[in-house]
């Protein structure tokens, strides 16, 4: 590991009283008990209740508030898990969930996409083409207020994949917002605020496909058997998405002031974003920045939306194109490939203990568990309102995003059927629980990933991140309460 990518990492761990014994007492040595009283007081497997799950997502809520530690939360959360599930076979069941989740497609596929996009990030940096068009906002945003709002309109072309947002838009404005003397905090708080809802909001990407399987497969479909008209009816009422939206764009134009963390910004929480790109003959211009983009498009179209594939497929384009046009060597292009994929070392260490934590929730039973309690709402009117209660407290502990709606729909459909519940209105309000988990959530990929783009800590990104999603949160509560009774 370079000397850069280690000063990245143990920046992670500065807190002010870290070295203190009390801290340690309440950090590591509140763990190391509750791991311990798990492992011999555990029924575990198929006798463990599944309401036991509240006992990690309370552990987890406790940890990361006191230690501010992302990475160290999710992995005494997964052994706590592993515990409860496995008792005195600790040992084994920790090797076998390891191996298990970095077996998995979906952990693969998202290891594979964040060390290529950021391989493709540093190739557009290299060669000067993103420089070019930081000069082009530059030019045009002379105030902070512009600023901002150039970055909450530069999210929109991006709206076909949650981590293009992220990665091409942070990367490209955390520079510009340095230059600018704007605070990174803003422009991570930006970037990540629009990811989700922009793939919510827009139909047109794998989401869609994804959405309308799951609604296939509850039943409830148009006359041509398709779920993607039952989605789209889902769109107008997915509150959290449209409120985030509106929001961020108000919080941009200094409407919405600033709260909590973000008004205090602390360059010690920044990372460094790397080399500034070589000037002279070999700077990029306009076109290499933009037409890399383009074909990018394309290629994601060819591929369904799938990003790993096409990222497989446009990187060498994208090499081949700047070699030709001098802005970048072979020496470059070794060194984007190498730093893209080292730089994400703990990135890749944070997914493998996040997917594991998703699994054991999944395995315990205690998403349906959560779903059970919501089985018990017997007035229609109030059942959208209450899922989505019920999964933002579940989603604020480990987004589960995609495996929620997974978990959740199979019996959220056929219940909001059973009951007489608005079925567009119920089902919108689970996929507002999940936006609001991939907002909130301190251990989410979704913060990691915007902290690490927009060059500053996770943690410190996630505290700037959690009142304007409580306020989101209340006022999309208080429209499912609302529309409950409406429609």
């Amino acid at each position: 590991m370079s000397d850069n990518m280690e000063t990245k990492v143990n920046k992670f761990s500065v807190i002010t009283d870290q070295d203190s014994l009390v801290h340690k007492i309440m950090t590591y040595g509140v763990a190391v008990a509750i791991i311990a009283l798990c492992i011999f007081l555990t029924p575990g497997g198929e006798a463990l209740n599944p309401a036991t799950g509240w006992l990690i997502v309370v552990f987890l809520l406790y940890y990361a508030l006191l230690s501010k530690r992302i990475l160290e939360t999710i992995i005494f959360g997964c052994a706590i898990g592993v515990a409860l599930f496995y008792g005195k076979d600790f040992l084994g069941g920790l090797t076998e969930t390891t191996f298990s989740t970095m077996e998995l497609e979906d952990f693969v596929w998202i290891v594979l996409l964040c060390g290529l996009m950021n391989v493709f990030a540093k190739l557009l940096r290299r060669a000067g083409s993103m420089d070019s068009f930081a000069q082009l906002i530059t030019k045009y945003a002379k105030t902070d207020k512009q600023v901002r709002v150039f970055s909450w309109l530069l999210q929109w072309p991006m709206f076909f994949d949650d981590y293009m947002t992220i990665a091409v838009g942070g990367s490209m404005l955390a520079p510009i917002y340095d230059k600018k003397k704007v605070p990174r905090e803003d422009c991570a708080f930006i970037v990540h605020s629009l990811a989700e809802p922009l793939r919510v909001l827009f139909p047109l990407t794998s989401w869609t496909a994804f959405m309308a399987g799951l609604f296939e497969s509850g039943g409830l479909t148009d006359a041509s058997g398709s779920g993607a008209v039952a989605f789209f009816k889902t769109i107008p009422f997915s509150f959290y998405a449209w409120v985030s939206l509106i929001g961020t764009l108000l919080f941009c134009l200094g409407i919405i002031p600033k709260i909590g963390p973000i008004k205090r910004p602390d360059p010690s929480k920044y990372l460094d974003l790397g080399a500034e790109p070589e000037g002279g003959e070999r700077q990029g211009n306009l076109i290499d920045f933009f037409l890399p983009l383009a074909g990018m498009i394309v290629a994601a179209m060819y591929f369904e939306w799938d990003l790993v594939p096409t990222m497989i497929v446009v990187l060498p384009c994208v090499c081949a194109y700047y070699l030709i046009r001098g802005v970048i060597s072979t020496k470059d292009i070794e060194g984007c490939l190498i730093d893209g994929f080292q730089e994400f070392m703990y990135l890749d260490i944070l997914f493998v203990a996040s997917y594991a934590l998703a699994g054991i929730f999944e395995t315990t039973g205690f998403v349906d568990y959560l779903v059970s309690i919501a089985q018990n709402v017997v007035n229609p009117a109030l059942l959208p309102v209450m899922l989505f209660l019920i999964f933002c407290c579940s989603e604020a502990a480990m987004s589960l995003n995609w495996s929620l709606m997974l978990i959740a729909f199979p019996v959220v459909i056929p219940l909001a059927l059973g009951i007489g519940a608005n079925v567009y209105l119920t089902a919108a309000a689970v996929i507002s629980a999940g936006c609001f988990g991939c907002h909130l959530c301190y251990v989410c990929d979704y913060t990691s990933m915007s902290g690490q783009f927009c060059g500053i800590q996770p943690a410190h990104h996630a505290s700037t991140c959690v009142p304007y999603a409580l306020i989101f949160g209340g006022i999309t509560a208080v429209l499912y309460l609302v529309c409950g009774f409406i429609f």
